[in-house]
């Protein structure tokens, strides 16, 4: 059995006497299978071991690119604060590019840039664009690992994925929103997105439509897309919800807070608002009444899971490399009264 750890580390991992390794690292009889087994994984553990000290205080640089709205960068800088001085196997720095409208060009740039500065590893949320793909391949190919964040891109060679399943996201606000729209004879459901490049809201969009279909066949959706059209969306917004008599909207894209407003100057009654994320301004809807659910995923559990991608390359296995995917959770009013944070 080959391995490079005295007899004696060895034992001490396995909890084993120093004679029984010594039978089973030299192929001796007289062993029991379980106890070769113990041993086995006993020299596992310790190239493990030794795999995570030689990361220790090795500092990584990692890039992040990120085109979100205003409130998902400030919070997903707060996480970035948070998860990078609590990793302890080794120290990670950021290089941040967040913009709240980034032109493909210049998301390609910046990858580029990740590739020539030789990153040690990129987290991007982009649009599942074929430039930014193919940026995304020249990354990997040069053992640089990517992880897209809260859209996902498949098509690429991207080394992991730290965000919801968007069709499953999809489904569970369809869920809420036929059990709140139940009695209404063909209600009418807007749907809002931000960008059709964002595969992320292409799947929301799906799921929704797919499990409304099966919950609530009734129902109607007009489906809203931002796009370039910047402040006059909102108003679009509301004048659809106004003469469609809309009982819900299913905010996809975010920017709640001016959807809002601009549905209530119709003077009619507000739908049911399902949003994204859980930032400052869909905390505040929710406390006031103004939203009725937000489902999200914990930026923190985002970037710890991105960081783990990274280690698991960086240390050739030692750290285990995670699944994709993170937590879906829900917020809805009551679990923000009386000062509750929620969570």
């Amino acid at each position: 059995m080959a391995h490079r750890f005295s007899i004696k580390e060895i034992a001490h991992q396995a909890g084993l006497s120093t004679a029984t390794v010594d039978r089973v690292v030299n192929d001796r009889q007289g062993v029991r299978r379980q106890t070769a087994n113990r041993v086995r994984a006993a020299i596992r553990e310790l190239e493990a071991q030794e795999a995570q000290l030689s990361m220790s205080g090795r500092k990584l640089m990692i890039d992040v690119v990120v085109e979100a709205p205003q409130a998902f960068l400030d919070a997903l800088n707060d996480a970035l604060r948070s998860e990078l001085p609590l990793i302890q196997t080794a120290i990670f720095r950021a290089r941040s590019d967040l913009r709240a409208r980034f032109p493909i060009e210049k998301i390609v740039a910046a990858l580029d840039r990740a590739e020539r500065l030789k990153s040690d590893g990129v987290i991007l949320m982009a649009p599942d664009a074929a430039p930014v793909r193919q940026a995304v391949d020249r990354l990997t190919a040069e053992a640089i690992p990517v992880v897209t964040l809260a859209t996902d891109m498949p098509g690429t060679s991207r080394t992991g994925y730290a965000g919801l399943d968007n069709h499953l996201t999809g489904e569970t606000a369809a869920w809420l929103m036929q059990r709140w729209l139940a009695g209404q004879a063909t209600p009418h459901v807007v749907i809002t997105k931000r960008n059709e490049g964002f595969r992320g809201e292409g799947e929301r969009e799906a799921g929704f439509r797919a499990a409304m279909s099966r919950l609530c066949a009734d129902a109607r959706m007009t489906l809203l897309v931002q796009g370039k059209e910047g402040s006059d969306f909102t108003q679009r917004v509301a004048d659809t919800v106004r003469m469609t008599g809309a009982a819900g909207l299913y905010s996809i894209g975010g920017g709640n807070r001016d959807l809002i407003r601009a549905i209530s100057r119709t003077g009619l009654p507000r739908p049911i608002v399902i949003g994204h994320d859980l930032d400052p301004e869909n905390r505040a809807l929710l406390k006031a009444g103004a939203l009725d659910a937000v489902l999200y995923h914990e930026l923190t559990d985002d970037i710890r899971h991105a960081l783990q991608v990274f280690l698991a390359v960086h240390s050739q296995g030692a750290v285990e490399m995670p699944g994709d995917g993170t937590p879906l959770r829900i917020m809805l009013p009551p679990m923000l009264a009386d000062g509750q944070t929620g969570g």
